[in-house]
């Protein structure tokens, strides 16, 4: 375990080291992310070969360490990768029907649905989204012409809703929590205060 103590678990249970650096290449794409996206709720930019994170196997991550910010990090990855995966999934719903994709960056959409079901969720929160992850992604792996009408467009699934708790619940709750925090930091000590 990198001494760092942060860890992800593979889908066999194995422990696998997360070092530092592969968590600020996700905080990057997160923070990108939920800036380019703070008013999105089904829009969402996602910018060819921009995400190239494994981001569905960092939802397990966990620290053995506490260090002082352990449970922010581990929170953001969390919470960021789950809004990233539904990014992916609303930019695979978004392509016409005759290129719909059931992958992503060469990655199947029933693998990241195998780390989606394997998550264990730590707050009911979490558990929202896994659940509006889980029937995004089983949605996308069963896609049919079927679930079209005769323009192409999408007639049996909406995608509004998981969209808009996303960007309520996760992108924008990040966003006035930075707020706080900033103003906090500025009304304690404001002789000392620098803006991260």
């Amino acid at each position: 375990m990198d001494n760092n103590g942060f860890y992800r678990v593979e889908l066999s249970g194995e422990k696998v080291a997360v070092e530092f650096g592969e968590i600020h290449a996700l905080r990057k794409d997160i923070l990108l992310y939920f800036d380019d996206n703070l008013e999105e709720p089904t829009n969402v930019l996602m910018p060819d070969g921009q995400f190239r994170c494994e981001y569905w196997k960092y939802l397990s991550i966990d620290f053995a360490q506490e260090w002082a910010e352990s449970v922010h990090y581990q929170k953001l990855v969390q919470e960021g990768c789950l809004a990233i995966l539904n990014g992916i999934a609303l930019a695979l719903l978004d392509e016409p029907i005759s290129v719909i994709r059931k992958e992503w960056q060469q990655v199947s959409v029933a693998h990241i649905l195998t780390y989606l079901e394997h998550f264990h969720a730590p707050s009911d929160k979490l558990m929202t989204a896994k659940n509006h992850l889980l029937t995004t992604y089983r949605f996308i792996r069963d896609l049919t012409q079927e679930d079209l009408d005769g323009d192409g467009m999408l007639k049996t699934f909406s995608v509004f809703t998981a969209g808009k708790w996303f960007t309520e619940e996760i992108i924008q709750a990040y966003g006035k929590w930075r707020v706080t925090t900033n103003a906090w930091l500025y009304l304690s000590n404001p002789s000392e205060y620098r803006a991260p």
